[in-house]
């Protein structure tokens, strides 16, 4: 027969080892309690294009066309900060959308993108928006949107990039 000290020492054990487990199974209630709040950077970039391939598909109504583009990527004074390539796939019958992906490739690393973009007819949209997807580098746990601003339809464009890191 099991003598009442060592129940009682058995239950002791059992009340601490939930006690010491107790938080490390604990329901996520949302809050921000302990973690650190994501760093914001921007970065302003000048765009020149290097290039503009269009590639058509063999679908009468133009969907899975693509344009490929090539830039050049400064920043300030710094005229030689990176490169950019970008690839737009039409998604649906001419005018219709396009889905653009590209890649910035800066001195620290990569910052990948993508947009949804709706085909305005002739020519891409002055202002838009884009979501950061991820990057390489210094860049790895990049997350946030760009804001694009083309300055010269086909040649240049302002980039306002909001890194969250």
């Amino acid at each position: 027969m099991i003598s009442v000290i060592t129940r009682g020492v058995a239950a002791a054990l059992v009340l601490s080892a939930s006690a010491l487990a107790g938080p490390a199974f604990a329901a996520d209630d949302g809050s921000e309690t302990g973690k650190a709040k994501p760093r914001t950077e921007v970065i302003e970039l000048t765009a020149t294009n290097t290039g503009t391939t269009r590639i058509a598909s063999s679908e009468q109504n133009g969907i899975g066309s693509q344009i490929l583009i090539t830039s050049d990527l400064a920043r300030g004074n710094d005229d030689d900060y990176g490169k950019e390539a970008t690839i737009c796939t039409q998604m649906s019958p001419t005018p219709g959308a396009e889905l653009c992906r590209g890649t910035w490739s800066l001195r620290d690393g990569e910052i990948s993108w993508q947009h949804l973009q709706p085909a305005p007819g002739t020519a891409p949209p002055t202002e838009f928006d884009v979501a950061i997807t991820g990057g390489t580098g210094a860049y790895s746990t990049a997350r946030g949107y760009a804001h694009i601003t083309r300055t010269s339809v086909g040649t240049e464009g302002e980039y306002t990039i909001h890194l969250e890191r």
